[in-house]
C-alpha cells in the first residue's frame, strides 16, 4: 500500500510539474527553461507524458469493417482492398473483452474487425448500440486479460484542465495529442438527441472516433465522437459519466432503457414568460400533453411551465431530455412546475421511452385530421425537429418522392426549428405554389419540390 501512494503521489507531482511548466512556457516564451533547472522541469513533464501514455495505449484498439474471408474473391495473401480504419475503441473490461466506441463507428455491423496495439486482429461482436448517444459496445474473445482503461468523474471537470485524446486518425494508429477542456456541457450542437459534450482543442481527426479522452491522471473523461469540419481545435467528447451508464445498459440489456414522460416543450421565450408570469431561460414551457401518458395521469397541463426535475433545475429542453432520460422507467420523480404564477410539485411515474415512442407514432396513425399535400410530421418528445411520419402516395408530398422518416431541415430556405415552425411556413404557401424542401434521409442531404394543390 505505501509503494502504491509513493507512486501515487509521484504522479500527482509530474502532474503539477506539467502545469506550471506549461503556465511558464506560455508566460515566457520558453526563456525561462534556458538553464540546468529549467531543462529538469521539461525532462518531469516529459516524462509524466510519456507514462500516461505507456499506460494508456495498450487500452486502445482501432476498429475497422470486418470483411469475411472468401478465397474466391481474394487470393491468400491479397491484402487490396481491405477497408481503411473507421475509428478507434477503449477497452474498458479486459477480463470478458469489452469495449467502448462510438455508434457511427459501428453502425450496421454485427461483426467489426478489432486491432489490438501490437498488431493482433480479432473479430468483435457488437452487444449493444445506442444512437441517442452515439455510443456502443464491442466484445472480443480474451486468451487472457487485456490492458483496461479506468473512468474518471466528469462531474467535476473544470475548464482549462489539460487533455489528452488518443486514436487513429486518418489510419495512423496509436496517435497521440494533447491540449486542454475548452468548454463543457455543450449541446445543440446536432450531432446526437442526447447531447451534453466536453469541447477541446486537443486534436480530434477522422479516427479519433471512439478512442478515450483522458485527464492528466490518465483516467478516461470522455470518449471522442465528433469536430467541427469547417474549424480548427474545436472537438466534442461524451463525458465518462455518460458513457458509464449507457455501456453498462448496454451491457446487461443490449439497448439504453429511458424514462418517458410524454409532452411537448419548448424554450420559455419573453413572450411565454410574460404570458406565464415567469422568468426568460428558466424552466420549459408545456405545448402539449399526450393523453394517457404519464405527464397526462399525473395532471401536468399545457401551459404549465417545468422548473425541475428530480430536484434538478431544468433550463432548455435538451437538458430536459437529458434528465428525463436519466431515469428508469417504473421509477417515480418530482415536477416543480410553475402554474399560473404559483409553483406546485407533482409525482410522475415515467413510462419506458420505447414504449412511449411506439404509442406516440400510432397516435400520428390514427389522427383523422387531413394533412397538408399529403404530408404528416411528428416531432420527438421535446426536441424541435420535424419527422415525417406518413406520406400518402397519391398526394404531392408522394409525387416528390417524401418518404415517412425524413427529417426536414429547411422548408423554402428557412430552417424548421419545430412543427408549429413548419406549420406557419406551410400555411403561407398558396394553391399552385411551390414548396421547397431539404430533408435529411439516411445521412443525405435532399432537396425536394412539391406543388399546394388544396
Amino acid at each position: 500500500m505505501a509503494h502504491l501512494l509513493r507512486v501515487k503521489n509521484r504522479f500527482f507531482l509530474r502532474a503539477g510539474t506539467i502545469l506550471f511548466a506549461l503556465c511558464f512556457l506560455i508566460a515566457t516564451g520558453g526563456s525561462a527553461f534556458a538553464g540546468p533547472r529549467g531543462s529538469a522541469i521539461l525532462k518531469e513533464l516529459e516524462d509524466a507524458l510519456v507514462s500516461l501514455a505507456d499506460r494508456i495505449r495498450p487500452a486502445v484498439v482501432s476498429l475497422s469493417a470486418y470483411v469475411p474471408p472468401s478465397p474466391s474473391i481474394r487470393r491468400q495473401g491479397d491484402d487490396s482492398g481491405r477497408p481503411a480504419g473507421a475509428g478507434a475503441g477503449v477497452i474498458i473490461d479486459g477480463a470478458k473483452g469489452l469495449i467502448v466506441t462510438n455508434n457511427h463507428v459501428v453502425r450496421g455491423s454485427g461483426k467489426v474487425k478489432v486491432t489490438l496495439l501490437g498488431g493482433e486482429e480479432k473479430v468483435g461482436t457488437v452487444l449493444g448500440s445506442d444512437e441517442d448517444t452515439d455510443l456502443a459496445v464491442v466484445q472480443i474473445e480474451v486468451d487472457q486479460p487485456l490492458a483496461s482503461a479506468v473512468f474518471g468523474d466528469s462531474a467535476h471537470l473544470k475548464v482549462g484542465q489539460l487533455a489528452v485524446a488518443v486514436g487513429n486518425p486518418y489510419g495512423l494508429n496509436d496517435t497521440l495529442t494533447f491540449g486542454i477542456i475548452s468548454g463543457l456541457n455543450r449541446e445543440n450542437v446536432n450531432l446526437s438527441r442526447y447531447e451534453d459534450f466536453i469541447q477541446t482543442d486537443a486534436s480530434i481527426n477522422p479516427g479519433n472516433s471512439g478512442g478515450p479522452l483522458l485527464d492528466i491522471r490518465g483516467e478516461v473523461i470522455g470518449i471522442n465522437t465528433a469536430i467541427i469540419n469547417y474549424a480548427q481545435s474545436i472537438g466534442f467528447a461524451i463525458p465518462s459519466n455518460i458513457v458509464r451508464k449507457v455501456t453498462s445498459e448496454l451491457i446487461k440489456f443490449g439497448e439504453v432503457q429511458r424514462g418517458w414522460l410524454g409532452v411537448g416543450i419548448e424554450q420559455v421565450t419573453p413572450e411565454i414568460a410574460r404570458r406565464t408570469k415567469s422568468e426568460e431561460g428558466k424552466g420549459v414551457w408545456v405545448n402539449s400533453v399526450f393523453e394517457g401518458d404519464p405527464a397526462y395521469r399525473a395532471g401536468l397541463r399545457v401551459g404549465d411551465i417545468i422548473l425541475k426535475i428530480g430536484g434538478a433545475p431544468v433550463d432548455t429542453p435538451s437538458r430536459m431530455i437529458r434528465l428525463i432520460g436519466s431515469f428508469s422507467p417504473g421509477q417515480s420523480v418530482n415536477l416543480d412546475i410553475l402554474r399560473e404564477g404559483h409553483r406546485e410539485v407533482l409525482t410522475v411515474m415515467l413510462d419506458s421511452q420505447k414504449r412511449g415512442r411506439e404509442k406516440q407514432v400510432a397516435r400520428s396513425y390514427s389522427e383523422p385530421a387531413r394533412a397538408p399535400m399529403g404530408l404528416e410530421v411528428e416531432s420527438p418528445e421535446g426536441l424541435e425537429e420535424v419527422v415525417i411520419s406518413r406520406v400518402n402516395p397519391k398526394s404531392p408530398a408522394g409525387a416528390a418522392g417524401l418518404r415517412a422518416g425524413d427529417r426536414i431541415e429547411a422548408a423554402n430556405g428557412r430552417a424548421v426549428g419545430g412543427i408549429e415552425e413548419f406549420k406557419s411556413i406551410l400555411d403561407s404557401v398558396s394553391t399552385g405554389e411551390s414548396l421547397f424542401l431539404l430533408v435529411l434521409r439516411n445521412e443525405e442531404r435532399l432537396h425536394l419540390a412539391l406543388v399546394r394543390e388544396d
